[in-house]
């Protein structure tokens, strides 16, 4: 199946080598432009695209701006290298992390809501407001 996104122009990659015993394997990430979505409602999307592990299609991570759909593809790439190397080797990597590959780590949803509603409270008892600009492929607005 051909892959739905594109690649584009490439504004970040990383190039890891990962050894256990004496197996080697180099993975490259690569990283596009963030571009809106052409769906309405969907806003921005990153490409990315790791190499030299399962399969090297490319896929999409989605944000509200073009800033937040690199934020979460940079979890989404942790995320997938510790899934990958976890189910290579379940017994001997329980431990891994997605800092160890130097990226930020995918939330739980628990977590998350419970960040999001701390923040929201210490927002409110300080009066505080912040907002985004939204933009999707027919539309503009504060969110």
């Amino acid at each position: 199946m051909k892959d739905p996104y594109k690649l584009g122009e490439i504004i970040l990659e990383r190039e890891i080598r990962f050894a256990i015993d004496k197996e080697k394997r180099e993975v490259l990430i690569k990283i596009g432009k963030p571009k809106i979505h052409p769906e309405p409602d969907i806003g921005w999307y990153c490409p990315l695209q790791i190499i030299g592990i399962g399969p090297e299609k490319i896929h999409a991570a989605l944000g509200f701006d073009s800033l937040n759909s690199v934020e979460n593809g940079l979890k989404m790439i942790g995320g997938f290298l510790v899934r990958y190397f976890q189910k290579l080797y379940p017994t001997d990597l329980t431990w891994l992390n997605s800092e160890h590959f130097g990226f930020p780590s995918l939330e739980t949803l628990e977590n998350f809501a419970k960040e999001e509603t701390d923040r929201m409270n210490l927002f409110q008892k300080h009066k505080v407001r912040i907002q985004w600009k939204h933009k999707t492929v027919d539309a503009e607005n504060w969110i």
